[in-house]
């Protein structure tokens, strides 16, 4: 028995040796896999030797740090070189490089790098060139009071200027809010300006911009009138289409016998329109009329060939085929005359809407869900009614309200004010006067 209990002690003194130097042996390497490449990578020339860079955050749940590396040279592998900058913080995926040569191209890329050290050194660089800051000059009535340069997608910004009746006016002014160019709409025509003076940059240079109840016009940089096409049933907005034709629409006082929508080509002749009547002259829509039955006031062309229109007294969106049908409807019981909806690349929709007793807004609405997935409301009275919104590549937004517009960020943080000065409406005026809408043009690599 003695010798039983010897021989199953020594035993277990054997096995338990045995199970502790297993548990210490070496399993193999450590983690060897890289975090995914970045995605989302823009540059920008930010001015005077500057550019701002954005990406997408990081997917590695072993996330160490972003690596940034710049070169003059296209990159393709990053092994061996030294990075301009690295960044902790993982939330943090934008960056400012500074004290680079005006006119030079550079070419740049971002990496992670895990906790392991494992960093994908196959990158795809983007490049930027920065250039010197166009200059203008200051005026009186306008200023920019906030700035971040690091933050905001640089430009110069294009906006129709009707804060004095008395001079309606078409103005770009850079970052700093200076004039570098200016359009004075002619003293004849200085009366056509409500509702909804129009203004964009054409392709070729140009600006296409809308007198409501006058016409479009289009005119170089000279100011001289190179196309137009004369109506008065036309308010709000127009649009050069890429085949060449331009796209307007009537909705100042429109009756019911009205085209809401009219599409010109370059000789004038008018191939495409949309009448509201065909759709909606039955409840509850046949009975409303506020400043005109529909009250359109916005229109693009999709890239599937439809058209988005917004009808602005019905508190919706309506997305029409080729052929003038209605497709579907967006923003009902969401919307409250809303303007200048536009597309994003994620297939929601960005557009300002306006209720009662609330504040006018910001919103970025999922057409799908008919739900508000973004919204910057804008609290200041004296800056209604906001009455367009536009995303910019770095994901910011740009806002055009009666006094002020602003950029934001998507966390609601302004980084860019330009105001007017001196200048005070009553919500009266407000409709008719001040900045309407606003687009920053930027040069793309």
């Amino acid at each position: 028995m003695k010798k039983l209990t010897f021989l199953f002690l020594a035993s277990l003194f054997l096995l338990f040796p045995l199970v502790s130097i297993v548990g210490c042996t070496d399993t193999g390497p450590g983690d060897t896999t890289p975090p995914s490449p970045i995605g989302g990578l823009l540059a920008g020339n930010a001015y005077d030797g500057r550019l701002n860079l954005w990406w997408d955050k990081s997917t590695a749940e072993d996330f160490d740090y972003y690596s940034i590396y710049l070169s003059e040279t296209e990159m393709a592998d990053v092994t061996g070189m030294e990075a301009i900058q690295q960044i902790n913080d993982i939330d943090t995926c934008g960056y400012q490089a500074t004290g680079l040569d005006d006119g030079t191209s550079y070419h740049i890329a971002v990496t992670a790098v895990d906790k392991s050290g494992n960093e994908d050194a196959e990158v795809t660089s983007v490049n930027a060139t920065p250039t010197p800051m166009p200059r203008g000059t200051e005026a009186p009535d306008i200023a920019v009071d906030i700035y971040q340069t690091d933050r905001v997608w640089p430009g110069t910004t294009l906006l129709p200027d009707h804060h004095n009746s008395d001079k309606p006016r078409i103005i770009e002014v850079n970052m700093l809010g200076e004039i570098v160019w200016e359009y004075l709409v002619p003293p004849d025509l200085k009366q056509y300006s409500n509702p909804g003076f129009d203004a964009e940059l054409l392709l070729n240079g140009n600006i296409l911009y809308m007198l409501p109840r006058n016409g479009v016009y289009e005119i170089d940089r000279s100011g001289k009138v190179v196309w137009s096409y004369l109506t008065e049933k036309i308010s709000h907005d127009a649009d050069r289409l890429p085949n060449g034709n331009t796209i307007f629409v009537f909705g100042g006082y429109d009756q019911k016998s009205d085209a809401q929508v009219v599409e010109v080509n370059p000789e004038g002749e008018v191939i495409w329109t949309w009448y509201a009547k065909d759709y909606f002259n039955e409840p509850p829509y046949d009975s409303i009329f506020y400043e005109g039955w529909t009250h359109t006031n916005a229109v693009s062309r999709l890239s599937n060939g439809n058209t988005l229109i917004s009808l602005r007294n019905f508190n919706f969106i309506a997305e029409v085929d080729p052929q003038g049908a209605v497709v579907r409807s967006i923003g009902e019981g969401i919307l409250v005359m809303q303007h200048d909806p536009e597309i994003l690349p994620n297939d929601n929709i960005l557009v300002t809407s306006l209720p009662p007793g609330r504040p006018h807004s910001a919103v970025e609405i999922d057409p799908n869900t008919s739900s508000i997935v973004w919204e910057y409301p804008i609290p200041d009275q004296q800056n209604w009614p906001v009455r367009d919104a536009n995303r910019l590549p770095n994901g910011n937004t740009l806002i055009t309200g009666t006094t002020e517009i602003v950029e934001v960020t998507p966390e609601g943080e302004i980084v860019w004010r330009l105001e007017l000065q001196g200048v005070s409406f009553s919500l009266q005026e407000a409709a008719a006067l001040g900045f309407y809408k606003a687009d920053r043009i930027y040069k793309r690599e």
